[in-house]
């Protein structure tokens, strides 16, 4: 059996991993909008919240 560290928790790297995947989504998704906007930035607001929102619970474990 291959030993493992009992100080990282699997599962806590996996959410994690998807979360950060996620803010580089964010990211990527702010930029192109500075450099090329499909909306208006008050329509966009919202739903960089909700996508901030959906991170932080999915590195909470609770997504």
């Amino acid at each position: 059996m291959a030993e493992t560290d009992c100080t990282v928790c699997p599962e806590l790297l996996t959410r994690l991993g998807a979360a950060a995947g996620g803010m580089r989504a964010l990211a990527d998704l702010i930029d192109r909008e500075i450099a090329e906007p499909t909306q208006a930035w008050r329509d966009l607001l919202p739903a960089l919240a909700m996508r901030a929102r959906n991170l932080a619970a999915q590195a909470e474990g609770r997504h």
